[in-house]
């Protein structure tokens, strides 16, 4: 038998690989359910995705295991709602119209020209994502427009983030086609679930080694073991010293009857003027997010704020009163993405140890697609192995 600590992306993603070849696998997952971070809680009539995250249906093991197929997936807009001191300004796609180019609210038409020219530009090893951006000539389109967008991507100042890393997912944003099941991002989840044979919930494995796992209920021999857990649990697992650094962010959650908008577009602040980096009307984008006569405000911020302040900047981006808005919940996600910065180097191997593999985005990008990719790879090297 082969084991898979950790019902994550990576961890289902290496499990229905290893199974499509016929191995025998087992998923060992701490929690009562499946998916990682990628879920969703129904909470008095409201659907709260534990932490704000859209879907790339074009990402390629998006598209390679074809992990949307037979859900209900709302699209949404190819447009960004720039919050300014006398309201919001729409900026979209850079290669159409909808790009808003003559607008000087978003920034010069220059720069906006010269954010065409990044995207054909190679970045540098050892140069940031706003390095790269500048050097590109993208000035007040990037303070104004790309730099709160892209906090809320990476979950960092995009000065803390390596270039190379940065441009594969920005042009993955521009190319891809975002949205969210109807029911939840869970939905994502739980239906690449569905295709694991030996799901085990409630399951905490303590110890790794040569033999197989030690678990809250016993030992588990086994052949090999995937490791697809956080990098925190992965790092104490195996008894690491170190371990890469890591970005958290907390999801706030508001209702209010009457909407700031019916758009479904995300909005950011060109002003920065507090703690949230984007926020979105998220049943505009599905209406099963919230109860009839009822909306769902999604806002994400990255540093320590408290509630009164996320009303009073959401006041200030929306244009609209946030007095009455109810507040529901807040997710305070603390090891989110791993943070891969200037000059990275990939952290481990795929494989650790003789019979022991790691799979996580930590290994390949901060992303959905990172961690589905890690956990294929994995997966796919364990299987040459056993062959030779």
């Amino acid at each position: 038998m082969i084991l898979v600590i950790g019902a994550g992306l990576a961890g289902m993603s290496a499990a229905i690989t290893l199974q499509k070849s016929g191995a025998d696998v087992a998923v060992l997952e701490a929690a009562d359910r499946p998916g990682g971070r990628v879920a969703s809680d129904l909470i008095d009539g409201f659907t709260l995705d534990r932490g704000f995250q859209l879907i790339n249906a074009n990402y390629s093991e998006i598209k390679k295991g074809n992990y949307l197929k037979g859900l209900a997936f709302e699209v949404a807009p190819r447009t960004v709602g720039v919050a300014g001191t006398d309201g919001i300004t729409r900026l979209g796609d850079p290669r159409s119209a909808l790009f808003s180019i003559f607008s000087s609210k978003t920034g010069t038409t220059l720069a906006k020209a010269n954010f065409l020219k990044y995207l054909a530009t190679k970045p540098r090893q050892n140069e940031s994502v706003e390095d790269h951006l500048l050097r590109a000539g993208t000035s007040d389109l990037y303070q104004k427009v790309l730099k709160p967008f892209l906090q809320g991507v990476f979950l960092a100042d995009p000065s803390q983030v390596s270039a190379v890393i940065g441009r594969e997912i920005i042009a993955s944003f521009i190319n891809g086609e975002s949205g969210i099941p109807s029911k939840g991002v869970g939905e994502f989840a739980l239906r690449m679930a569905d295709q694991i044979k030996d799901l085990r919930l409630n399951t905490q494995v303590e110890e790794i080694d040569s033999e197989g796992v030690v678990t809250s209920s016993g030992r588990i021999r086994a052949a090999a073991v995937i490791l697809a857990t956080d990098l925190t649990t992965a790092a104490q697992l195996l008894g690491a010293q170190e371990i890469g650094r890591l970005t958290g962010s907390t999801t706030w959650y508001h209702s209010t009857p009457l909407p700031p908008t019916d758009n479904a577009e995300l909005i950011v602040d060109s002003q920065s003027r507090g703690p949230v980096v984007n926020s979105i009307v998220i049943s505009n984008l599905s209406r099963t997010y919230a109860p009839n006569g009822q909306h769902l405000i999604s806002s994400t911020t990255i540093k320590h704020s408290s509630e009164s302040e996320v009303r009073r900047h959401l006041t200030h981006m929306w244009g609209v009163s946030t007095e009455e808005w109810r507040f529901l919940a807040k997710y305070e996600i603390n090891s989110a993405l791993p943070l891969f910065g200037p000059g990275y180097k990939k952290r481990q191997a795929v494989k650790i140890e003789k019979n022991i593999y790691c799979a996580g985005d930590y290994l390949e990008s901060p992303s959905q697609n990172g961690a589905l990719l890690s956990g294929r790879k994995a997966a796919e090297q364990l299987l040459i192995d056993q062959r030779r």
